[in-house]
């Protein structure tokens, strides 16, 4: 069959824009659960360094929820935008499907949709309104497409197709027009020909007579041009419309189907994706069908294909992790994701990686110091908006370095990182500390959310939640009452053993304890008794004063 491809319906270009695809997707330097500012400015400072130092890959600071207020105000002061929050690593449908794809128009031919399945190598086209909408599909592995490839036309006219879809399909040259509706059968035996039907022939003008008496409403000739005799007959035998095939007869009854519209044989019930859906829910599916499947937005738009081959080739996301190393308080979908590097100042928790990778854990007050010194140990200046994040990390971290998990590393580049950022330290720090205090005005379930920590000891898991004000007097016993209730109702949701509260005067240096555990006995010596606080004088770090004295407690038998 010949034809001209300009004349085809069909699009080379993505349907929709392009995007990034997974293997250019940045690694991401990303800190822990209910960000504070340390991880969080970490994160950002430390993804800026390894880009200056790798230009082939592309680093990104993010953070997997909202920045608290102290966040928000040292971003300001730094006219750093706050960096994208990623809530899971699990990859999505969308960022890996294939948005390059070969469509077609409902009204296009069958004929068509198999020469673009043929030349461009697809097993799968979908068809595609004007408005973006997909309408249906046709792939050579669908049991529907394999039955209309070779099935008889005879008892299809005005079903599956009309005249002019022939007329136009196959690029048939007019000698006359039809006169009346093809509305019978299409034939290849003159004998046969009923009115309203469509004769095939060869090149003999003799049957033309034939056709008329018969009321055909239409013959397609196969010769090679148009001869006397047929000119003669022409004049002679009026009546059937009569057209012009540029090829054999055997040639034209082969490729009668393909003149068929795609939207009456297209198949409508395809299985659709969402881009945002997680690859891990689909690869099942994707297993057991031998097509592409379509990717369409919630008003029915095509997105894009992903076929099983696209899901298996997609590379895990990379990621280095700053200021934990506790898996309970990582991103959601660590587990599908490829750690390269850790970076931290906490103690090594529970986490492990598929091979060996640089790790840097320090004893120092905060990650963003650690993130300072590999400036410094890199040979590269900061830049003052950098040095502004590090020193608000830094000092939010070691409350204002009062904090007994404050070095002498930490106080050294406090002062350094003043400099550069051009603040006076400590008028810089109490501000910083000022805006992350809540305590009265803010909900209680948020605060209690706000910088909580989940932690495994053997069987036991609990969690540990920081609250810092710059004075725990205005914490009335109503307020108190408040943060215990919420703290059961949050215990008992997560299944926890226990669950603790600093609420922490960073001026005083000192702490409300808050205890809630079923177990009467195991804190009693702690807490002064379940649903009592305490103050814990000079008790400012989670991290080095409290929780060792927690884990201490629970390695001992109760006491009765």
């Amino acid at each position: 069959m010949s034809g001209a491809w300009g004349e085809m319906t069909y699009m080379a270009t993505p349907v929709n824009p392009p995007s990034p695809r997974v293997s250019s997707s940045p690694i991401l330097v990303i800190g822990h659960l209910r960000p504070d500012t340390d991880s969080a400015t970490s994160a950002v400072v430390y993804a800026a360094l390894l880009q200056r130092q790798n230009r082939t890959a592309r680093f990104e600071g993010v953070i997997c929820d909202e920045p608290i207020p102290q966040t928000r105000w040292l971003f300001e002061q730094a006219g750093l935008p706050l960096p994208r929050q990623v809530k899971s690593l699990r990859l999505q449908v969308g960022a890996v499907m294939r948005r390059e794809v070969f469509s077609v128009a409902p009204n296009a031919s069958l004929g068509d949709t198999i020469r673009i399945i043929q030349e461009r190598r697809v097993s799968f086209v979908p068809v595609v309104a004007s408005d973006g909408k997909f309408c249906g599909a046709l792939s050579d592995r669908l049991p529907m497409a394999q039955f209309f490839y070779h099935f008889n036309m005879e008892d299809y006219m005005g079903v599956l197709f009309h005249f002019n879809d022939l007329v136009g399909a196959l690029r048939l040259e007019s000698w006359r027009d039809i006169s009346r509706t093809a509305d019978g059968k299409v034939t290849l035996e003159p004998a046969r020909v009923e009115p309203g039907d469509v004769l095939l022939i060869g090149d003999d003008p003799a049957i033309l007579e034939l056709a008329a008496q018969r009321q055909a409403a239409a013959v397609i000739v196969c010769a090679p041009r148009k001869t006397a005799a047929w000119q003669r007959a022409l004049r002679l035998h009026h009546g059937p419309g009569v057209y012009r095939f540029r090829g054999s007869l055997m040639a034209l009854a082969s490729v009668l189907p393909t003149a068929i519209p795609v939207e009456n044989v297209m198949s409508r019930d395809v299985e659709s994706l969402r881009p945002g859906q997680p690859l891990g829910e689909v690869r099942a599916l994707l297993a057991k069908c031998p097509y592409p499947l379509p990717v369409l937005d919630d008003s029915g738009n095509l997105l894009g294909l992903l076929s099983r081959s696209d899901a298996l080739a997609a590379p895990a996301p990379k990621v280095i992790l700053v200021d934990h190393f506790e898996r309970h308080q990582a991103v959601d979908g660590l587990d599908e994701a490829e750690i390269v590097e850790i970076v931290d100042h906490h103690r090594v928790g529970a986490l492990e990686t598929r091979q060996p990778i640089r790790v840097d854990c320090r004893p120092v007050g905060s990650t963003a110091t650690i993130v300072a010194l590999k400036w410094q140990e890199a040979g590269m200046a900061l830049p003052r908006a950098e040095a502004t994040l590090l020193l608000g990390g830094l000092l939010a971290d070691t409350l204002l370095l009062t904090s007994p998990t404050t070095t002498d590393t930490d106080r050294k580049l406090a002062a350094r990182l003043a400099r550069v950022a051009g603040v006076k330290l400590v008028e810089f720090g109490r501000e910083l500390l000022a805006r992350n205090d809540e305590i009265v005005t803010g909900g209680i379930e948020a605060l209690l959310e706000r910088d909580l920590k989940e932690f495994a000891e053997g069987r036991i898991r609990f969690a540990v939640a920081q609250v810092e004000t710059v004075d725990r007097t205005q914490v009335t016993p109503e307020r108190l009452e408040g943060f215990e209730e919420a703290m059961r109702v949050r215990r008992e949701r997560a299944g926890w053993d226990f669950l603790a509260l600093l609420i922490t005067d960073t001026l005083r240096g000192d702490s409300i304890v808050l205890i809630d555990d079923p177990d009467p006995l195991r804190f009693e010596r702690l807490s002064g008794g379940r649903g009592q606080a305490a103050i814990w004088p000079k008790c400012v770090s989670r991290k080095k004063q409290f929780l060792p004295v927690l884990l201490e407690q629970i390695a001992q038998p109760a006491r009765s």
